[in-house]
């Protein structure tokens, strides 16, 4: 069953993002949209489908607005659910909205994971209300089939009074005794299912915190997961300077805050880039672009993320050393070659890769600068053309012998 959205939004990238997003449930048929700029475009998409489930509308619109909309969808007397969209400081429009039917709200900018999320729960909703709707009216169908059993009883009660009241009894007895099975089995039915669809939620959820989505997807589908060989992936590697001996001058529970900051904006970052995150080993920091799924881009990407948790460590360090914290500083290095990737575990799964790659990256960290992007030349022939870098020579590595280096300096505008 595909369920259609109806997303109403005048910021113009608004389709292609979500056409983006959701591209794999538009392919599969799960989900298909429809898009509208504003609330007047929005009322004849809803009369020219009427197969809508749900409207995922923004308040401050042209023509006519959100709030206005969601007054306008109630006149329609369908079975729909509503989501509203508004800046964090436009709470007062959102509790309007709450209060004309919404059934939850998003927060711009759009946090596409939170999105994907309350999208199902209010999906999981509208296929509640529908299944229930289409309960009532099977109840209702069977009461007027009961109800004409009993007209047709009492046409012949009229023959014997005193039988028919007998019958009429035990008629009703039942019709009673079966009303509270099936409401009883009902409440149950609903509970089961709650349940289910909660522990089914927590579980995709926890299961995505350690494992990119094709390879979720993969390991529930079969139960295993296939290791796959790339041809080419670039891998970078974040390592902070001196952090055993900063370590040593916080409390176990200020080191663990400041690891869970930066890593919390490593982790932003190299999302907003579509890098995939592969561990973290005490204060090391382990990304690779280009995996699990293919990109001819994904060593420019993997660039322009070191240079964004560069300039994003820089900007924190300069706040924590006003306000005289401990300032921490990171080097940075990337390698692009090949690898393998998959799965390895039982009880805890975790998602890895391995090869020659994985091992020269690490190294360009290693052979780095504190605030500084360490890149090898075979990476730095991938993205000249797009970046400023300084030919550092060929540098000594264990085990490779002489090795090019470049520090990438700034995008090329």
């Amino acid at each position: 069953m595909s369920d259609r959205i109806l997303v109403v939004d005048d910021e113009p990238d608004m389709e292609a993002l979500i056409t983006q997003r959701f591209r794999k449930q538009i392919r599969d048929g799960s989900l298909s949209f429809e898009f509208a700029h504003n609330g007047r475009q929005a009322l004849e998409k809803l009369s020219e489908h009427t197969d809508i489930d749900l409207v995922m509308t923004d308040i401050n619109m042209p023509e006519m607005d959100g709030l206005t909309l969601l007054s306008k969808i109630k006149e329609l007397n369908r079975p729909l659910k509503a989501l509203v969209v508004s800046a964090y400081g436009d709470m007062q429009n959102i509790r309007t909205a709450m209060n004309q039917g919404s059934f939850d709200f998003l927060i711009k900018p759009l946090d596409f994971h939170d999105f994907e999320i309350t999208l199902n729960k209010t999906l999981d909703n509208v296929h509640f209300m529908l299944q229930s709707i289409e309960t009532q009216k099977q109840l209702e169908n069977e009461r007027g089939e009961r109800l004409k059993a009993q007209e047709e009883a009492l046409r012949r009660a009229q023959e014997t009074a005193d039988l028919i009241k007998a019958q009429n009894a035990m008629l009703e007895e039942k019709v009673k005794e079966r009303t509270n099975q099936l409401l009883e089995s009902y409440d149950k039915l609903k509970e089961q299912t709650d349940i289910i669809t909660q522990e089914k939620e927590r579980s995709d959820e926890l299961l995505l915190n350690i494992l990119p989505e094709e390879t979720a997807d993969e390991l529930k589908k079969h139960g295993r997961v296939t290791a796959r060989h790339y041809d080419q992936a670039s891998i970078l590697f974040t390592d902070f300077k001196d952090f055993t001996v900063l370590s040593e001058k916080l409390s176990p529970q200020e080191l663990v805050n400041v690891i869970d900051f930066y890593y919390k904006g490593f982790d932003t970052i190299i999302e907003q880039h579509g890098i995939e995150k592969i561990k973290t080993i005490g204060d090391a920091y382990m990304a690779a672009g280009g995996l699990p799924v293919s990109d001819p881009e994904n060593a420019i990407k993997t660039i322009q993320a070191a240079l964004q948790i560069r300039d994003f460590v820089i900007s924190e360090g300069a706040r924590r050393k006003a306000n005289k914290e401990l300032a921490f500083e990171v080097r940075i290095g990337v390698h692009t070659g090949p690898v393998v990737a998959g799965v390895v575990g039982d009880k805890k799964f975790a998602y890895d890769i391995w090869g020659d790659a994985v091992n020269l990256a690490s190294r360009m960290e290693s052979s780095g600068e504190a605030g500084r992007v360490n890149i090898s030349g075979y990476t730095y022939a991938l993205v000249k053309d797009r970046f400023n870098c300084t030919f550092r020579g060929k540098m000594h590595v264990k085990s490779k012998g002489e090795v090019e280096m470049y520090f990438v300096e700034e995008e090329i505008k």
